[in-house]
């Protein structure tokens, strides 16, 4: 029986190694030791967890809690509308931007100010403005978490002040910062050291700046110690993400960080108010030392041919659409990546260029680790009527233009041909006229003798014969 598709194994940099070691069997460095009760490190590129420290342990998230807010704003609210601030939301305790009851300010600029430097009230204000209430709005929050697949997590309120029954894990903070981080605009958000909130109807222009110090302070004051070496928080390569603390939850941070291509982010949750940039440091340092994000795959390679029925050409390339990036240990070689393309064994013209074609499963070693789709190179229209047996149109048109040669050629031998009867006809008539001619010339020489002769023999006289006998 035909099998409907076909396998074809692409190798990266070399054949597929058999044996080779697993991920967590590279050489790495001691893990850091942190102030903080939990954490956890991701590889941004993979979701792959570099390292955890009581991970699915509960803990109050303080502030971290704003990205949930967030993303429910991006998702639900047209930024570009106008808030109205109410009472409850300018009675927000803690850290705010002094919002005043009737305020009016725009979605997009409270988003940024919620953010940015972690404004309570701004958070309750945006609650309100998705929901009607911060109730209703803490069920949205649980069913998104749950939607993103937190296991641990229960909000109570969009702020993270702290309340007994709002808690979550740091694994499910990395979740929830994994699909924040994946939105456009709230990477751009979280990303900004400082932000100013224009002029509005109950307050002057405010200067804000970004809680998350690792994105700007080098303030001799607020030096920390990373291991023996005594620093600024300012660390290079951060954009983003989120700050927390309550007395209640500690020092808790979310932070995201890339260096040379490698992304990390990572979950700090009950350090210190300071010792959790120096945690997030740490591991940010451990990461960067002991992985490496590599472009594995390149947009654009081809996986093969597939066949295509009644198409101005019978084939079109699978490629794949973009670059794939996957992170190994630094120790570790690329050559242990392999890529397997199935791809459909024939497609019916017409094809678009980008039509999914087959998919692509990218390997370490022989655990798949991604999956990915082959698309069309370009687009096949529809053939001609030879496409219909295989057919190229190319191969069609030379076909048809030998034939109109051939025919060409024919034709104009035929009238060669013609031509040449023709006069081989004239010449052959104008021989026997001219043969006709010249024998009724001739017949006419020899009756003109014969009727001279005829003539002359008619008056002689018999004397005249005797004559000439004597």
């Amino acid at each position: 029986m035909r099998t409907m598709k076909r396998m074809l194994v692409i190798v990266l940099v070399c054949a597929v190694m058999l044996g080779v070691m697993p991920l967590h069997a590279f050489a790495l460095s001691p893990y850091p030791k942190l102030e903080g009760s939990a954490a956890i490190l991701l590889d941004m590129t993979t979701g792959d967890v570099l390292y955890e420290l009581n991970a699915d342990e509960r803990h109050y998230p303080a502030s971290t809690t704003k990205m949930m807010t967030g993303l429910l704003a991006i998702e639900n609210l047209n930024l570009e509308n106008d808030i109205t601030v109410d009472a409850e939301a300018a009675s927000t305790p803690g850290s705010g931007i002094k919002l005043r009851e009737g305020e009016v300010m725009n979605a997009d600029v409270m988003l940024h100010a919620m953010l940015i430097p972690s404004s309570n009230d701004c958070a309750v204000a945006i609650a309100k403005a998705v929901s009607g209430g911060v109730d209703n709005f803490a069920v949205l929050m649980n069913a998104r978490a749950r939607e993103l697949g937190c296991k641990g997590t229960n909000f109570v309120n969009p702020s993270g002040l702290h309340e007994d029954d709002h808690y979550t894990t740091a694994r499910d903070l990395s979740i929830i910062a994994m699909a924040c981080m994946k939105n456009e605009h709230f990477r751009e958000i979280v990303g900004n050291a400082e932000y100013t909130v224009p002029e509005t109807n109950r307050s002057e222009a405010r200067e804000l700046v970004s809680s998350n110090l690792l994105l700007w302070d080098e303030q001799e004051r607020h030096k920390i110690y990373v291991g023996n070496d005594l620093r600024y928080p300012k660390y290079e390569g951060t954009f983003g993400v989120k700050t927390g603390y309550t007395p209640q939850a500690g020092g808790c941070l979310v932070a995201a960080c890339e260096r040379n291509g490698t992304k990390l982010l990572c979950v700090v949750m009950e350090s210190s108010d300071m010792g959790r940039f120096a945690d997030a440091i740490k591991m940010f340092e451990w990461g960067f030392e002991n992985y490496k994000t590599y472009t594995v795959l390149h947009g654009g390679y081809s996986f093969g041919n597939v066949k295509v029925r009644h198409g101005e050409v019978n084939k079109v390339e699978a490629v794949l659409l973009t670059d794939v990036a996957y992170t190994l240990p630094a120790d570790a070689s690329v050559e242990i990546m392999s890529a397997q393309a199935v791809l459909q064994e024939k497609l019916t013209a017409p094809v678009k260029k980008g039509d999914v074609v087959g998919t692509i499963t990218l390997y370490e070693g022989d655990e798949p680790v991604g999956t990915y789709q082959a698309v069309a190179a370009k687009s096949v229209p529809e053939g001609g009527l030879l496409s219909y047996f295989g057919i190229e149109d190319s191969a069609a048109k030379v076909i048809r233009n030998v034939i109109l040669a051939v025919l060409g050629v024919a034709f104009l031998a035929m009238v060669v041909y013609v031509l040449v009867m023709r006069r081989k006809t004239k010449i052959k008539k104008a021989r026997k006229a001219a043969k006709m001619k010249a024998k009724e010339e001739e017949e006419s020489v020899r009756r003109a003798e014969w009727e001279r002769y005829y003539e002359g023999s008619k008056y002689r006289s018999p004397r005249d014969e005797t004559d000439e006998e004597l």
